[in-house]
């Protein structure tokens, strides 16, 4: 399924709209809304900020996550700036599959539960792809583990100042 699909279909029903009150709203037709919801059309963005307005969705726009490796005997994926989950996929139940547990009995993380989401972002910060970080690692959820978490040493030297800069009070917060 496109990205939009999913993003449409979930603010239309957060909003209790149907197809057809989100086309009645916002003056596009219903099997238009339809096909961007099943991902057989992607719409121009005039539309897509339409429709996401008619459902009263908030849109947010953010720069793209960068990525570096360390330089150490063992590399470490290392993004430009910390990003934000919805609850639902930072509460979830994460089974990390073979490619990052690959010894032992089968596990899957209740990530909801802190102690096993310290233990999913110590295996995903150490083993895993940018991917698998992005999917799991929530910024704010990161930053108030991060003194429990148990890391190399290079991989924490590494992620620090993505850590420090959100740990900082703003100048807003200073002046209150």
């Amino acid at each position: 399924m496109a990205v939009f699909a999913g993003v449409l279909r979930s603010a239309r029903t957060a909003a209790g709209l149907t197809q057809v009150a989100l086309a009645e709203r916002s003056g596009i037709a219903r099997p238009n809304i339809a096909a961007y919801e099943h991902g057989r059309r992607e719409p121009l963005f005039d539309t897509a900020m339409t429709l996401l307005d008619a459902a009263e969705a908030h849109v947010a726009i953010e720069p793209t996550i960068d990525w570096t490796w360390t330089d150490d005997s063992r590399p470490y994926a290392v993004p430009s700036r910390l990003w934000r989950l919805s609850a639902a996929e930072c509460l979830r139940r994460f089974d990390p599959g073979l490619h990052l547990w690959w010894s032992g009995p089968r596990r899957e993380f209740d990530l909801a539960l802190r102690s096993d989401r310290l233990r999913a972002y110590e295996l995903v910060l150490r083993e895993g792809t940018p991917s698998d970080i992005e999917a799991i690692v929530d910024g704010i959820l990161l930053c108030e583990a991060w003194p429990d978490l148990k890391l190399p040493r290079p991989l924490r030297t590494a992620w620090n100042a993505l850590i420090a800069e959100q740990r900082e009070p703003t100048d807003l917060v200073a002046a209150s």
